[in-house]
Parts: structure tokens; C-alpha cells; sequence
């Protein structure tokens, strides 16, 4: 029994002396397996996950530029019993360190041997503004969506678009944490700024650095005339017959005094009333100086929709005021909103009637005739000597008055109708000066409307003399009527018989008098010698200063497309109508 016991003791010696030999030795296994930084684990600071390459005892991160280093918590991988940095425990996904600079690792095995790797960052360009535009729905004034051009070596961001308003909502990309004009946080597609002036954004980036980029933009500057009606859903003005109550606001551009007030809308015009660009009459509650034209209610917007220049009917204003003929109209281009909808490019100017600041005579004793073979407004007569179409234009006339300007002009036809022409006294009774100047007019721009007639203005003042005008209504000058193509044939008379209007018989006459005709000769060399080039030069100013408003109302109306082309054609077609009226002229 003991010698049984003793073996057995013998055994468990030797199985403890066998298990000793073979106990394992402490690992010395210690290595960086992966390295990375990840968003999840810093928001706000890292743009993108990071992966390190780990290569040898390197690990270098591939950083944006615009990272916030000093404070990252990595995630990582390893083989061995600890990592350390400056002795501290590191956990993955938890502790906190400063990246701006190489860090120092420390990867612990079993066994105590040490691997020490090197962490790096390499910082990579970033782009800290990727876009910035103006889309039509946020900003409905614009005909369409506007991309700007982003500068990165100036800082800066610009656009070769022209902009109808200052006030304006930009869309933009970045990589900002946040944006910041003055002191106003920018929120994309929200934040309304006004550009009128350059617009510095500050772009705050995850390390804490500013960048500053300035947004300059170039606006069209001709007043924007904005009209508001009681009821916003009307998409049109609906009649030329009666007004519709809206507010008034014209932003003058920093050229003319802004203005906001109670106006009324209509429609206007004949044949013009039916296109599609619409004209409009507005009547202000009060007098006021709108875009430097002087105190008034009544005020024009014309449509000019067939004219491919938009600028037809300004020539002619201007032809009249080189002629130095009283009252002419004024031309101020301007751009038109109607409850939020872009109109297009119009022609402001003063509405034709007697009144201060517009035909300023004795509204109390004058008379403003029109005549017009449309013939639908009274009181109206038909003249007892050339069947002339005649309408009181202004002011409204009682029936006594009436009858006395109406005998008044039929005593000055009847007159005027009297043989022989030479010597006759209807001189004393019609400024012949003023009839040349008004005839040149419609000869140079060739308006053969004075043939049938229509928008033929002729006033009067007390005992004093007829004198022609205003001029009016151009749309249909320069070679267009009968053809509906402007700048074509440059040597058309003026006069045709084949109208068969009782307007040709009418101005024609003047010119079978040798006065007229010597005094049509002489204001019409002056004009070729000393104001020819003034208008050729006016023509290029105008151009110049509304081709933005056409770019932009050419996105709603096709008559424009071919503005600089169709300016080049009225410039060449003036100038060889010049020529033709040179050879008319040598024959007086």
C-alpha cells in the first residue's frame, strides 16, 4: 500500500516537473494593425474619414487643409498589450489628441519590448466655396438661374450676369462649419443680402481660420418699375377702357429718386394694345417727379414689341429735341415687374396733354387737337377742308368750347386750302417754322403715318398760332408699314398717293410752298452738319446703357434677340435716309 501511494506521488512530481518545462513565454508581439480618423468620432473637425497608411513606423493621415488637428480621436487596431502616447493609455474611438503636429506612439508587447511609430499629417488643398449661385425661385425677378464664377487666387466671386434688383437670396456650397456677413449668420437659400455694393461672406472653417471672399455683382442700370395691383393673382393688365388700383415702386438705380405711391393701371394704344408685350397707362394719386421727367399723375410705359431695337421711338424724341421742336417727349428706358412677373424692357415718357411739365400752355384758353383715322374718341368733327379726322385730345372741352376751337380750325383749313399758295395768309395763322421741323422728322425716320393720319398732335394757345405736335408713335417708322420689316428700303417717299390718306393731301402741301420748303432746307442742312453725328452718338449711348435690359428681355420676347445687329442696321439705314433726303432737299 505505501509502496502504492509512493508511486503515486512520484507520478504527480513528474507531471508537475513536465508541465513546468513546458509553460508559454510572454508574447513580444506588438504592431499597429490600422489607423484611422473618422467623422462619426469628431464632428465638426474632419471633413472626410481619414485611413492612415501605415508604412514601417510611419503613419501619415492625408488631412484637409482646413481640419481641425489639435484635438482628433483616432480608431485603431493592434497586436499587443497597450498603446501610449506621452505614457497615456490610449483607447480606440475615445482619447483626445493634438494632431498639428508628429505624434509619438507607443505599441507595449507582452514580453515589455516596445515598437514606436510616427504619426504625420499631410495637408491637402481643400476648396472652401464650391458654388454660389442665384436660382429663379428664390429670386423671381430673375428670367433665369444664375451660376457665379468662383476665384480662388483673388478670394472672390463674380458674374457677367446683370442683375435686375440688389436684394437677392444666394444658394452656395461650402465647407464652412459656418457663414457670416457682419454679423449675421448666411443660411444657403435663405439669407437675403442686398449686392448693391460688394458683399464680403465669411466662411469659418473646422480649424477655426476665417476665409473671406468678396461677391461683386453688376446690375442693369435703368429704373425698375414695379407695379402691384390690389389683387397679386392678376398675371395681366385685363383692359385699355378702365383702371385697376395698385402701388407704384420704381427703384431708380442710384440714377433717378427712388419712389414708392397709389397709382391706377391700364392698358393703352391701338394696334399695340393687341400684342402680347402689353402697353400701360398709369395715373398716380398726386403729382410727382418720376425718373427726372417733371411733376405729373399721367405717365406712359411703352411696350415697343415689334421693335427689334427698342429704341425707335427714343430716336425719333430725340430727332424732335435736336430740332429744338417745344414739347417733345422724353425717352427713359426702364424695366417692368407686374405682381412679381417680370414685363420686360419699356420706354417711359409723359403722357401727351396740356398740362405743366408736359405741353405747358393755358390749360383755360388752348386747345390740343389729334388727328387720327381711327376716329373713335369725342367730341370729334371732320375738318370742312380735307376731310381731316379731328378729336379733342386736350383739355376736356364744354360744348361752347368745343364749337369755338372747332370754327378756329376750320377757319385755318379753309384758309390754308385757298389758291394761290404762294403768298397766302395761313402763315399768320400755323407756325410754318415748327411744320418744317415736324415734317423733317417724319421724313428721316420715314413714318407714313402721317398719310392716313394717325397720332397726329397739333395745338394751340389763345389768339397765338397752330404749332404741330407733340410727335407721338414711331412704332411703325423706318420702313415698316406695309412691309412689317424695319430698315429696308431707305428711299420710300414720305407721301404716297396710293394710301389714299387725307393726311398726304394735307402735309404734302406745305411743301408745294416755296416757304416752307426754303425754310425745310435750311433746318435740315444745320441738322446734317451739326447734329447728325450728336444723334449717331446718342444711338450708341442708348444701345449701350439698355443692352442688359434687352439681354434679359430677350429671354421673354423674340422681337430683341438681334438687338447689336438691328442697331448696326438702324445706324446704316439712318445714315443712307440722310443721302436720300439730301437729293430731295437739292431739288427745293
Amino acid at each position: 500500500m505505501q509502496n502504492k501511494t509512493l508511486g503515486i506521488l512520484i507520478l504527480i512530481l513528474l507531471l508537475f516537473s513536465a508541465c513546468k518545462e513546458e509553460e508559454t513565454p510572454l508574447s513580444s508581439t506588438k504592431q499597429l494593425l490600422s489607423f484611422s480618423i473618422l467623422v462619426n468620432d469628431n464632428q465638426g473637425k474632419v471633413k472626410n474619414d481619414v485611413k492612415g497608411s501605415i508604412k514601417g513606423n510611419v503613419i501619415t493621415l492625408s488631412m484637409d487643409e482646413y481640419d481641425d488637428l489639435k484635438s482628433l480621436i483616432a480608431t485603431f487596431r493592434y497586436e499587443g498589450t497597450s498603446v501610449k502616447v506621452n505614457g497615456i493609455e490610449q483607447e480606440s474611438g475615445v482619447t483626445l489628441n493634438d494632431y498639428s503636429h508628429p505624434l509619438t506612439i507607443i505599441v507595449e508587447a507582452e514580453d515589455g519590448s516596445r515598437e514606436q511609430y510616427t504619426v504625420e499629417v499631410v495637408l491637402k488643398d481643400a476648396q472652401v466655396l464650391s458654388e454660389f449661385r442665384f436660382l429663379r425661385k428664390d429670386n423671381p425677378l430673375l428670367t433665369t438661374d444664375v451660376l457665379c464664377a468662383i476665384e480662388e487666387e483673388s478670394e472672390s466671386v463674380v458674374s457677367s450676369y446683370m442683375f435686375p434688383q440688389s436684394k437677392l437670396i444666394p444658394v452656395f456650397t461650402t465647407n464652412a462649419v459656418k457663414v457670416m456677413v457682419d454679423d449675421v449668420e448666411q443660411v444657403s437659400g435663405v439669407t437675403e443680402n442686398d449686392f448693391s455694393s460688394p458683399v464680403t461672406y465669411q466662411f469659418v472653417m473646422r480649424n477655426g481660420e476665417i476665409v473671406r471672399y468678396t461677391i461683386a455683382l453688376d446690375f442693369i442700370l435703368i429704373p425698375q418699375f414695379t407695379i402691384t395691383t390690389e389683387d397679386p393673382g392678376i398675371a395681366e393688365i385685363p383692359s385699355k377702357d378702365y383702371y385697376l388700383n395698385a402701388t407704384l415702386t420704381v427703384d431708380g438705380k442710384g440714377i433717378y429718386e427712388n419712389y414708392t405711391g397709389k397709382t391706377e393701371v391700364k392698358g393703352r394704344g391701338n394696334s399695340t394694345w393687341g400684342y402680347s408685350k402689353k402697353p400701360y397707362r398709369l395715373k398716380l394719386d398726386k403729382k410727382s417727379e418720376i425718373c427726372g421727367l417733371g411733376k405729373a399723375k399721367n405717365y406712359i410705359l411703352l411696350a415697343n414689341h415689334i421693335d427689334p431695337t427698342l429704341m425707335l421711338n427714343s430716336v425719333a424724341f430725340k430727332i424732335g429735341q435736336l430740332l429744338e421742336m417745344p414739347f417733345t417727349n422724353h425717352a427713359i428706358p426702364v424695366d417692368v415687374v407686374l405682381n412679381g412677373k417680370y414685363k420686360g424692357s419699356y420706354l417711359l415718357t409723359e403722357q401727351i396733354e396740356i398740362k405743366e411739365s408736359r405741353v405747358d400752355i393755358d390749360e383755360n384758353n388752348s386747345v390740343m387737337w389729334e388727328l387720327d383715322s381711327y376716329f373713335d374718341e369725342d367730341p370729334k368733327f371732320r375738318s370742312e377742308a380735307f376731310n381731316l379726322p379731328v378729336m379733342v385730345k386736350d383739355p376736356d372741352l364744354t360744348t361752347e368750347q368745343f364749337e369755338y376751337w372747332k370754327n378756329d380750325f376750320n377757319r385755318f383749313v379753309m384758309q390754308f386750302a385757298q389758291e394761290p399758295l404762294e403768298g397766302n395768309s395761313y402763315v399768320d395763322m400755323i407756325d410754318i417754322e415748327l411744320v418744317a421741323k415736324y415734317l423733317i422728322t417724319f421724313n428721316l425716320v420715314h413714318n407714313m403715318e402721317i398719310n392716313h393720319p394717325k397720332s397726329i398732335f397739333i395745338h394751340k394757345e389763345g389768339k397765338g398760332k397752330y404749332v404741330m405736335g407733340p410727335i407721338w408713335d414711331f412704332d411703325w417708322a423706318y420702313d415698316y408699314e406695309g412691309k412689317e420689316v424695319h430698315f429696308g428700303s431707305y428711299e420710300t417717299p414720305l407721301f404716297s398717293t396710293e394710301m389714299n390718306g387725307v393726311g398726304t393731301a394735307f402735309f404734302q402741301r406745305f411743301l408745294q410752298d416755296s416757304r416752307v420748303r426754303s425754310i425745310y432746307k435750311e433746318v435740315w442742312q444745320d441738322f446734317k452738319v451739326n447734329k447728325l453725328n450728336e444723334l449717331l452718338q446718342y444711338i450708341d449711348e442708348y444701345a449701350k446703357t439698355i443692352k442688359p435690359s434687352v439681354t434679359r428681355n430677350s429671354e421673354l420676347w423674340e422681337n430683341t434677340r438681334s438687338f447689336d445687329a438691328k442697331v448696326g442696321e438702324l445706324k446704316n439705314w439712318l445714315e443712307n435716309r440722310v443721302g436720300y433726303i439730301d437729293r430731295e432737299v437739292d431739288q427745293y
